[in-house]
Protein backbone atom coordinates (compact mmCIF):
# COMPACT_ATOMS: atom_id res chain seq x y z
CA UNK A 1 0.00 0.00 0.00
CA UNK A 2 3.06 2.49 0.62
CA UNK A 3 4.91 1.70 -2.42
CA UNK A 4 1.51 2.77 -4.37
CA UNK A 5 0.95 5.81 -2.92
CA UNK A 6 4.77 6.82 -3.34
CA UNK A 7 4.32 6.29 -7.07
CA UNK A 8 1.43 8.68 -7.42
CA UNK A 9 2.12 11.07 -4.81
CA UNK A 10 3.13 13.88 -7.01
CA UNK A 11 -0.27 13.69 -8.85
CA UNK A 12 -2.59 13.29 -5.58
CA UNK A 13 -0.33 16.61 -4.71
CA UNK A 14 -1.12 18.43 -7.50
CA UNK A 15 -4.65 17.36 -7.77
CA UNK A 16 -4.96 18.70 -4.13
CA UNK A 17 -3.72 21.56 -4.62
CA UNK A 18 -5.60 22.74 -7.98
CA UNK A 19 -8.74 21.67 -6.03
CA UNK A 20 -7.99 23.76 -3.00
CA UNK A 21 -7.57 27.08 -5.48
CA UNK A 22 -10.71 26.26 -7.35
CA UNK A 23 -12.13 25.93 -3.78
CA UNK A 24 -11.21 29.04 -2.61
CA UNK A 25 -11.65 31.24 -5.61
CA UNK A 26 -15.31 29.95 -5.20
CA UNK A 27 -15.75 30.68 -2.04
CA UNK A 28 -14.35 34.10 -2.83
CA UNK A 29 -16.54 34.70 -5.90
CA UNK A 30 -19.83 34.35 -3.99
CA UNK A 31 -18.45 36.10 -0.79
CA UNK A 32 -18.13 38.88 -3.03
CA UNK A 33 -20.89 38.87 -4.90
CA UNK A 34 -23.19 38.48 -1.53
CA UNK A 35 -21.59 41.57 -0.28
CA UNK A 36 -22.39 43.14 -3.59
CA UNK A 37 -26.37 42.24 -3.31
CA UNK A 38 -26.52 43.77 0.09
CA UNK A 39 -25.03 46.30 -1.16
CA UNK A 40 -27.27 47.10 -3.82
CA UNK A 41 -29.96 46.68 -1.31
CA UNK A 42 -28.56 48.91 1.14
CA UNK A 43 -28.51 51.84 -1.55
CA UNK A 44 -32.30 50.92 -2.40
CA UNK A 45 -33.14 51.26 0.96
CA UNK A 46 -31.29 54.84 1.41
CA UNK A 47 -33.21 55.62 -1.72
CA UNK A 48 -36.54 54.79 -0.35
CA UNK A 49 -35.79 56.81 2.64
CA UNK A 50 -34.58 59.69 0.93
CA UNK A 51 -38.02 59.50 -0.98
CA UNK A 52 -40.14 59.04 2.05
CA UNK A 53 -38.40 61.67 3.32
CA UNK A 54 -38.74 63.98 0.63
CA UNK A 55 -42.51 63.50 0.57
CA UNK A 56 -43.05 64.07 4.32
CA UNK A 57 -41.69 67.16 4.14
Amino acid sequence: MKHFFSRNDAFFSFSVYFILLYLVGLYYHYHNRMFMILEIQSSFIEIYQMRIQGLMD
